[in-house]
């Protein structure tokens, strides 16, 4: 990247933007910019809101944050670049909202690179390519995106009818990556003995509790008050769950075990490949998928620690007897309303 490095700042308003103020009789560059508002509300591991936009004439080149990249959390940078595609969906999901056609390129190295290696490389170009007329479920998937949280405490046990989970599968599969689900006693038990070892191997690690306490500090001022009965969900909270025992440790232990075996509905996301392409891929039908269950009125939660760790994702694969899960998530609906985090406004992360 050959812009300065942007400031770590968070804006309480950035949920706040207003469709009403979209540009549309400005230039390509003022609504590409304007629609970044919507990107930046997509989730990210430990809420590092990796991402950076460069504007290149009347383009926007997306960029994984490699200052934001946890060595210890998410070592290969899977999780990194799967939180960049998820903005990217939003990005892509405001521009057709607003009658604009999205003229995606994805550079080659995606396909076979080591992302580590082309830190320097875009991930996307994103250019306009014309008017579209927005679809209904495209109108569905926009009106999610500034209701859409990360909860984190129990969610209600009714279970998820099968209508929804056909449809939040058939999202998946429309960006490529397949959503397979857990929802029997067992394999739930098997998830939370997953979750919990995972969890406890990071946390035996002194170089893993500084990376933690160092997003967790960056943060600390400005992270909302929680309703009752839901877990602390500071700028550490996206792709982590249990990880608030750090915290507070009277939340490990059977507290942790119970949250996940009472989940309705786990679901584990994954491809068919595990490629930086199919990581960007993963995090596009990450946010598809849970806009679309959002709009239903249910809620997510992400857990990426049985995934961190090369033996655990093994393990999570068997369950499923599918290759390459990128990240577990729990789906459920939430007994109250779910208070918001501050974050990086979109004029932080865009330079030109």
């Amino acid at each position: 990247m050959d812009t300065a490095p942007i400031p770590f700042r968070f804006d309480a308003d950035a949920w706040s933007v207003d469709e009403r103020n979209f540009p549309a009789a400005s230039s390509s560059v003022e609504r590409l910019q304007f629609c970044l508002n919507y990107a930046v509300l997509a989730p990210s591991c430990f809420n590092t809101q990796p991402w950076f936009f460069r504007l290149t004439g009347a383009a926007l080149e997306l960029f994984a944050d490699r200052s934001r990249q946890l060595p210890m959390a998410d070592p290969d940078g899977r999780a990194l670049i799967i939180s960049c595609g998820a903005a990217l969906f939003n990005l892509r999901c405001a521009l057709r909202y607003f009658g604009l056609q999205p003229k995606v390129t994805l550079p080659p190295w995606l396909k076979e690179g080591e992302p580590l290696s082309n830190s320097e490389g875009p991930l996307a170009r994103i250019e306009l390519d014309g008017t579209i007329a927005c679809q209904a479920s495209e109108r569905v998937l926009f009106q999610a995106i500034r209701r859409r949280r990360t909860y984190l405490g129990a969610f209600d046990p009714a279970p998820i009818s099968q209508t929804l989970i056909d449809a939040m599968q058939e999202q998946a599969r429309h960006e490529g990556a397949w959503l397979g689900m857990l929802e029997d006693a067992e394999a739930k038990a098997e998830v939370s003995r997953l979750v919990a070892e995972a969890d406890r191997l990071q946390l035996t690690q002194r170089r893993f509790r500084i990376e933690l306490s160092k997003w967790s500090r960056r943060g600390a001022r400005l992270a909302p008050p929680m309703s009752a009965g839901a877990l602390p969900l500071g700028p550490h909270g996206e792709f982590a769950l249990p990880l608030a025992a750090f915290l507070d440790p009277a939340l490990a232990g059977q507290a942790e075990a119970d949250l996940v075996e009472s989940t309705p509905l786990i679901g584990v996301l994954g491809a068919d490949g595990d490629t930086p392409l199919d990581w960007l891929r993963s995090g596009q039908a990450l946010q598809r998928t849970v806009l679309w269950a959002r709009a239903a009125g249910v809620w997510a939660s992400f857990l990426n620690q049985p995934i961190a760790r090369p033996e655990s994702r093994i393990e999570v694969a068997h369950l499923l007897d599918r290759n390459y899960p990128m990240l577990l998530v729990r789906f459920g609906r939430v007994p109250s309303p779910v208070s918001s985090r501050a974050l990086r406004a979109a004029r932080y992360v865009v330079g030109g």
